[in-house]
């Protein structure tokens, strides 16, 4: 470290950031951490390498060390000890754990840290899919150490989270059924800004009691494991069974359920309902809303269609980006088998976002039900606020619904469909005045979920402005580019060819429908190149970056460039999203780059009314300045 700071060009270190993209392999990350250190220091390549192989062999060398000790000690000691399961950055930080390990230490109590454990893979095989299910690496590490602990005499875990960490909150689900099913008593400790040590301090007595209770009793008997399942289960074949479809958005979710039932499923969208988004807030624990809205959606539905649970399936999407939606169908298992009452018996099915795992026809067919639904709320959003006969609009889109699931039937084609939908929208008249646009972005079970985000479109309506909203069509040929990037890089070469290979079928064949639906909306056909360079400048992101957040920022840029006149943007997200509390953090700096305000809308389940607080942006519009990237 010395020669690199004596050896650097002369630079102000102080305001320096380096952003290596620590790849799998220690010779990428050697490369990254080259190209990221070159500009600053005088340095070879090879001084890095063996940089950095002097500090793995350091940290092996610790790591030995801690394991000796912790070995030596948990043999020597006929006592209670307790082992911290957590994020080093929240557990080993003196001002982030709240000296919480000086409690248990005063109180005479060993405490470790589950990096000072070792285990290899037959000692965690029993939880081993469990753990490739949870693509969070602390997490997996964290299971596994409880796994261990729940096996060994005489220590006791303590569970560190932190406020609002979703990732532990489903981890925390698999933590408690592993004590249970070892019947080990545990300690899970929630940190804020707001805990006293007094607090904690009566929490930890009445845990270090149980643990002696526990560890006293355990010398006079013997615990036997109970029969609790903890690994995720999930089906990779719908079979003859009802397979029940969550709704995100029901215009478009329903033409999914129409091509499905042609293929020959019995698919049945499971649309939200106001009481499913108010009750599955009982199951939730942290975790993010759309999950328990989604569980809660299904139980209400077996129950009034009366169907048999054990030849019910449910479908969720197998999610590989930086989001807990990879972990939505084992929660949702779990949930189900918790409620018991035969709804244990409901499987459940996991597929990507466009159905090509059931078939490429069904995939294309899928790409075109996204499309079609999507057209008809822009359609919709494009025609309502300046319609003359108020409530036309709502009537010719309800009757489009129709024409359209009809055509996914197989009654009709689809061009024909289209022809029809697009001549009831010319028949409607309208005045066409000045409001200013109000472009809807965010997750995507909350922007254009009508019950879930408060009638969001109709909200932003009755204020005076016109909504821009993004079919899923476009958000899939936008961002299409980037994920197969990403997936090549990985090595992940199925999902990308046969991602890149729809996306060209699909674009093909849509441009016939775009001349259909350009008679209304006017707009030119959507490009798939955006330019990245740009957005990873200003927001200091690299192409690896995946998950919402960076979606988001290539939504607001491409919607800037089909209408730089926007006045405002509305980040629509549920309550508990990782990623829309990253994207309402840069807020300021979107404004900043763009001119254009920012309005983040939280939907956490409530009956708060979150939309009236775009009345103001929307009544008092900032003045448009057409974005020019350039500036």
């Amino acid at each position: 470290a010395t020669s690199l700071v004596t050896s650097s060009k002369g630079m102000n270190l102080k305001n320096r950031s380096i952003m290596p993209v620590i790849d799998p392999g220690d010779f990428f990350t050697k490369v990254e951490l080259y190209k990221a250190l070159k500009p600053i220091f005088d340095i070879d390549y090879w001084s890095i390498v063996s940089a950095y192989d002097d500090a793995l062999e350091f940290h092996e060398d610790n790591r030995i060390k801690m394991s000796s000790i912790y070995q030596r000690e948990i043999d020597r000691k006929n006592d209670i000890n307790v082992m911290f399961l957590g994020r080093p950055y929240v557990v080993l930080d003196n001002n982030m754990n709240k000296g919480i390990p000086g409690i248990f230490s005063h109180l005479n109590i060993g405490v470790f840290y589950h990096d000072m454990m070792t285990y290899n893979k037959n000692d965690v095989k029993e939880i081993e899919p469990l753990l490739k299910a949870f693509h969070w690496n602390y997490t997996a590490k964290i299971l596994a150490s409880a796994l261990i602990t729940a096996r060994t005499k005489g220590l006791y875990p303590v569970y560190i989270s932190s406020f609002k960490c979703s990732p532990d909150s489903f981890a925390l689900e698999y933590f408690k059924r592993i004590m249970d099913a070892y019947q080990k008593p545990y300690i899970i400790l929630d940190l804020d800004e707001h805990g006293s040590n007094v607090g904690y301090e009566t929490r930890i007595e009445a845990a270090v009691r149980a643990f002696r209770n526990h560890f006293n009793e355990q010398k006079k008997t013997t615990f036997t494991k109970n029969n609790i399942s903890f690994n995720p289960e999930t089906e990779n074949v719908i079979g003859n069974k009802t397979l029940l479809f969550p709704s995100w958005d029901n215009m478009t979710v329903k033409l999914v359920e129409a091509l499905l039932l042609k293929e020959g499923i019995d698919a049945r969208m499971v649309p939200i309902t106001e009481h499913a988004v108010h009750f599955g807030l009982k199951s939730n624990r942290g975790q993010c809303l759309p999950v328990s809205i989604i569980y809660q959606s299904f139980i209400d539905y077996i129950k009034e269609k009366n169907l048999d649970p054990s030849n019910t399936i449910i479908w969720m999407l197998d999610s590989h980006v930086a989001c807990n939606i990879r972990l939505y169908p084992y929660l949702i298992k779990s949930l189900f088998e918790s409620y018991g009452n035969g709804m244990e018996h409901i499987s459940v099915y996991t597929g990507n976002l466009v159905l090509s795992d059931i078939s490429l026809k069904t995939g294309m067919d899928t790409y075109f039900a996204y499309m079609f639904g999507g057209m008809l709320r822009k359609m919709g959003c494009k025609t309502r606020p300046y319609e003359i006969e108020k409530g036309k609009t709502d009537e010719v889109i309800k009757k489009s619904e129709s024409i359209f699931y009809d055509a996914f039937l197989g009654k009709k084609s689809l061009e024909n469909a289209v022809i029809e939908v697009v001549q009831k929208f010319k028949n409607i008249k309208m005045e066409k005045t000045n409001k200013p646009k109000v472009a809807v972005f965010g997750d995507l079970y909350a922007r254009d979920n009508d019950i879930m985000n408060q009638d969001l479109i109709h909200s932003i309506e009755n204020a005076g402005g016109e909504v821009i909203t993004i079919p899923l069509s476009d958000f899939g040929r936008i961002v299409s580019n980037i994920y197969v990037k990403r997936w090549l890089k990985n090595g992940r070469f199925k999902e990308a060819i046969t991602t890149k290979g729809l996306m060209m079928m699909a674009t093909t064949i849509e441009d016939n429908y775009y001349k259909y639906f350009n008679e209304i909306l006017q707009q030119p056909v959507i490009k798939s190149n955006i330019d990245l360079k740009f957005i990873m400048e200003k927001f200091h992101v690299v192409v690896e970056h995946s998950g919402e957040s960076m979606d988001n920022l290539i939504m607001i840029f491409y919607l800037l460039e089909y209408y730089p006149d926007i006045s405002l943007f509305v980040q629509a997200s549920p309550a508990f999203c990782c990623a829309g509390l990253i994207t309402e953090a840069m807020s300021a700096h979107i404004e900043s780059v763009t001119g254009v305000p920012v309005v983040a809308l939280t939907y956490d389940g409530t009956e708060k009314k979150q939309n009236d607080k775009l009345i103001p942006y929307i009544k008092y519009p900032k003045k448009n300045i057409v974005f020019n990237k350039i500036l």
